[in-house]
């Protein structure tokens, strides 16, 4: 990779696209471009500095031979809830090839619309369905509309904080379902189902997604799979199917 100044704005058939839009809130004409240079010759960077007036992120900008070979690595960035995805595939992935930038910043475009959707009652996008051969817990009518391939159930330790499962028991561990009515884990010991008015509330960090479940502080986790439905949009289903979820006629288990 070469190390020029910064880009000229005047050669518009040649502006790479980080200088023509911001990657991370994509903002058009919102960036700035700042050229490097290292104090005494050693400290910072003589690489530009792209800024937008935006989202107010800020980003090391490196070009190549051409307009479709740079690089870029953010420097700071906006941690807004609304900026999930592109926080942890651009604001804290280091340096990125054109080519890696270009994907995350358009996944994460996609994934922001889907929270919005979500948010709003739109699942339909998700395309529910009934399993062909549901467990024994599942209603032959249940639509299915998360599977996470694992998860845990756990019970929380009263010292235990958010999120905070140092000390928590795990209780089992097997595939996870989310329907129009329940939550349900295929244990390795044994089968757990809660009603959706059980879960009590639903929680992600960068890592991890989490629903609590009754009142006994126990709860399901799985962690984050940004290459497909990630813990912040998961959790955003999780709570649309609570607004209009249907309680199942029985009561289920309350594992303890």
């Amino acid at each position: 990779m070469t190390t020029p100044s910064a880009p000229s704005m005047d050669d518009t058939e040649n502006i790479p696209a980080p200088l023509r839009g911001c990657l991370y809130c994509h903002a058009e004409a919102t960036i700035s471009v700042t050229e490097g240079r290292k104090l005494f010759g050693i400290v910072g960077s003589s690489l530009p500095t792209l800024t937008c007036s935006e989202c107010h992120s800020t980003a090391l900008f490196e070009a190549g031979e051409d307009v479709a070979t740079w690089r870029i690595k953010y420097r700071s960035v906006n941690r807004s809830a609304r900026f999930y995805y592109v926080m942890i595939h651009l604001g804290d992935a280091g340096w990125l090839t054109a080519e890696e930038a270009m994907q995350a910043s358009l996944n994460g475009f996609v994934q922001r619309q889907r929270v919005q959707q979500a948010k709003r009652g739109n699942l339909s996008w998700l395309s529910p369905a009934p399993l062909d051969a549901p467990p024994p817990l599942m209603a032959p009518d249940e639509l299915v509309y998360l599977t996470a391939a694992s998860a845990v159930i756990a019970q929380a330790a009263k010292s235990s904080g958010v999120l905070g499962a140092n000390e928590d028991n795990v209780l089992d561990s097997g595939q996870f379902y989310v329907t129009d009515r329940k939550v349900h884990l295929l244990g390795h010991r044994r089968d757990w189902s809660h009603r959706l008015s059980d879960v009590a509330r639903v929680d992600y960090t960068e890592n991890d997604w989490r629903i609590y479940v009754g009142d006994s502080n126990q709860y399901y986790q799985g962690t984050n799979q940004l290459d497909q439905i990630d813990a912040q949009l998961f959790t955003t289903v999780v709570k649309a199917l609570l607004k209009t979820g249907e309680p199942a006629d029985e009561a289920e288990n309350d594992p303890t």
